[in-house]
């Protein structure tokens, strides 16, 4: 058995020079009929060659798998005559991986039918193979592939799409214009699959996840701690939306004012000034008056207009030291 070489043939970008012509056309037609059935024995349909993410290098490593087959009697006959790919001989020749041959197995097998057969004539015409020199081994060789759209004979199609083959052994699903017939080669852009409006709707969803848990950490995250000085001493912390996440006090009194004035949630200005309101009207005002003392992240100027307010109507005494930063609130 010759030994395996994974880089010994590649497929070509050069398009291929083929004069067509009603009798090439047909030919190409009934090859196709004849290879769509000669899968079913394989158990592949047509759609199935139609993958995501095969690229050029791992077609190139196809290609050879399938030449490999070809040129080795025993492996041939063996494929021939199982109707599969000897996945374990060829394993065992090549130490390519199972799991690499089970998965692209499909392509291994319409690779060989259709180059192993002069059957297939036509098909292997429009397919271009060349084989590496001893030069071209020392580097690596890249192939630019159609970026706008793909020209591909028809293997299969429908009214608004068909699945082609390329010169460069890929199986695309096209977006159809026109009608067409199979063996007619014609050029598009690929048909997006409910697989990738998956993956776009996924990396969005993706997006707005994240969104939504930055959202809810900076929610739920403490930033500033405010404290009331009434003749009781109210505490409460703050988010970053200026939101009371938290609200106690040590003594029976200050938890009498917060069940009275229910300021869980509320706007830190909102809060505040219900805190003052509750303990100007029931006694609760030191004869030195309210201080107000904020730690943390500072508030911004005018957060605390509503309180500010309602301290100049009452004409309450009431100190602010915002983070360092202490003035008087009327």
């Amino acid at each position: 058995m010759d030994k395996f070489h994974k880089n010994k043939y590649r497929f070509s970008s050069i398009k291929p020079l083929i004069l067509i012509n009603d009798e090439i056309m047909e030919d190409r037609n009934q090859q196709i009929i004849m290879l769509t059935s000669e899968l079913l024995k394989y158990k592949v349909l047509v759609r199935d060659l139609v993958k995501d993410n095969v690229s050029y290098l791992i077609r190139n490593e196809l290609l050879n798998i399938a030449m490999f087959i070809i040129n080795n009697i025993e492996l041939y006959d063996k494929f021939i005559k199982e109707e599969n790919i000897p996945v374990d001989a060829i394993h065992k020749a090549t130490k390519v991986d199972l799991k690499y041959i089970n998965k692209y197995k499909e392509y291994i097998i319409v690779y060989t039918l259709i180059l192993g057969n002069p059957n297939y004539k036509s098909l292997q015409d429009y397919i271009q193979i060349v084989e590496n020199t001893e030069e071209d081994l020392g580097k690596d060789i890249i192939e630019y592939e159609e970026k706008m759209g793909f020209d591909g004979v028809v293997l299969d199609n429908s009214k608004k799409n068909a699945i082609v083959m390329t010169s460069l052994g890929e199986f695309k699903k096209l977006k159809l214009k026109e009608s067409c017939f199979k063996g007619e080669e014609i050029k598009s852009v690929e048909k997006k699959s409910l697989k990738d409006y998956k993956l776009y709707a996924s990396i969005i969803s993706i997006f707005a996840l994240i969104f939504v848990f930055s959202i809810i950490y900076k929610y739920n995250g403490v930033v500033s701690t405010v404290v009331v000085e009434t003749t009781s001493q109210i505490r409460l912390e703050i988010n970053g939306f200026n939101r009371v996440l938290h609200v106690s006090s040590s003594t029976e009194k200050g938890k009498t004012l917060i069940a009275e004035t229910s300021v869980l949630d509320n706007n830190i200005d909102e809060a505040i000034c219900k805190i003052i309101e509750y303990a100007s009207e029931n006694e609760m005002v030191k004869s030195s008056g309210i201080v107000i003392t904020i730690t943390g992240k500072a508030l911004k100027y005018n957060s605390l207009e509503e309180t500010a307010d309602f301290v100049y109507k009452k004409d309450l005494k009431v100190r602010l030291n915002n983070a360092g930063s202490e003035h008087k609130l009327n």
